[in-house]
């Protein structure tokens, strides 16, 4: 018998067929509060620096704050005492695969929105699918991951 995955990332990559032929390179929990941007950011940057090219670099951090903030904002997590993000990073074939697990939420999925031209916010997945080889959302019992991919 198998140990059970104790973690949320444990649990995630167990149920995704994703993590099966990524190498993963590391993961991390934030708390599910604004200030949580700038330190995913910030571990991100830490972790592929001088591993990847700049370019490269800054479109992850770009995306990756996007969606932290998605997670944050819009998710079970930035709503309850405790809450949490899982920030997972990952290759496979050359490109970087990131990966943003929140708690989920019981009203809304992470969709691509029309933003008004006025408006302040709602273009952070736009920027994932314009920017992205590829990108995704899995949802599940164990909250709901987004991810994307970007070529090497």
């Amino acid at each position: 018998m198998s140990p059970v995955p104790v973690c949320r990332y444990e649990r995630q990559r167990g149920a995704s067929s994703h993590w099966a032929v990524l190498r993963a390179l590391g993961h991390a929990d934030f708390p599910a509060a604004p200030s949580s941007v700038a330190c995913a950011r910030a571990w991100t940057r830490a972790l592929l620096a001088g591993a990847i090219a700049p370019c490269l670099l800054d479109d992850a951090l770009l995306l990756l704050s996007e969606v932290v903030t998605n997670a944050v904002v819009h998710s079970d997590s930035g709503r309850i005492p405790g809450g949490s993000v899982t920030v997972c990073l990952g290759v496979v074939d050359d490109a970087l695969h990131v990966e943003v697990i929140d708690d989920g939420s019981a009203d809304s999925v992470p969709f691509v929105r029309a933003a008004d031209s006025d408006s302040d916010g709602g273009r952070g997945l736009l920027l994932v699918e314009l920017l992205a080889a590829e990108w995704g959302v899995r949802d599940g019992r164990d909250g709901t991951a987004v991810w994307f991919r970007l070529p090497g």
